[in-house]
């Protein structure tokens, strides 16, 4: 006979460590994710000045914009620099090349998540809206290798949605909006 007995306590941690695990939303390798995958090429067309105290050039449907004039709830992207140039100093600029796409993060702003109730077993999803959803490419160019990457951010403003983010992250159709004519993404083998 075991000496053994039950422990509603652990019994309890066991369970919630369980749930948690089956609602964590992790992703497999077959995922349709990301949109744009490493390997790939960016190619900027255009020469772009980088304003002094900043280290970031912005676009929003196919135009150069000022962040200020960023609608967050439209898709958008920035290409980022390394090093930020201070005031009195000559402006930086980023020239037209070829970048290879070393790298992809996925991210998002979200904070909080999913409240537990475990008496009643029931799962309450306490997300936040407006999150934004971004996904950045790091770049390498042996021509211009102070241009860290080109990132592109969407917003999702339905918290009760926010259970299927794999959908959330910018797809390339709209990547290709914000950019327009003026950058073009390459994928691997073009």
């Amino acid at each position: 006979m075991s000496n053994t007995q039950f422990n509603p306590g652990l019994a309890l941690i066991v369970l919630v460590i369980f749930l948690t695990g089956c609602a964590s939303g992790t992703y497999s390798a077959t995922s349709k994710r990301p949109a744009v995958k490493p390997g790939s090429y960016v190619q900027l067309h255009h020469e772009y000045q980088v304003p002094n105290e900043f280290a970031r050039v912005y676009f929003r449907n196919g135009k150069q914009t000022l962040k200020g004039d960023i609608d967050r709830f439209t898709p958008y992207c920035y290409i980022s620099i390394k090093d930020i140039n201070q005031a009195g100093q000559p402006q930086q600029v980023i020239f037209p090349g070829r970048f290879y796409v070393t790298k992809v993060i996925e991210s998002n702003d979200h904070v909080g998540g999913r409240r537990t109730y475990v008496a009643s077993a029931i799962w309450q999803f306490d997300g936040p809206s407006n999150v934004d959803y971004k996904l950045e490419m790091r770049l390498s160019s042996s021509e211009q290798p102070g241009v860290r990457a080109l990132i592109c951010i969407k917003n999702i403003n339905d918290y009760r949605d926010h259970m299927h983010e794999t959908s959330h992250y910018p797809k390339l159709s709209e990547i290709k909006i914000a950019l327009g004519d003026l950058v073009t993404i390459e994928a691997p083998g073009q």
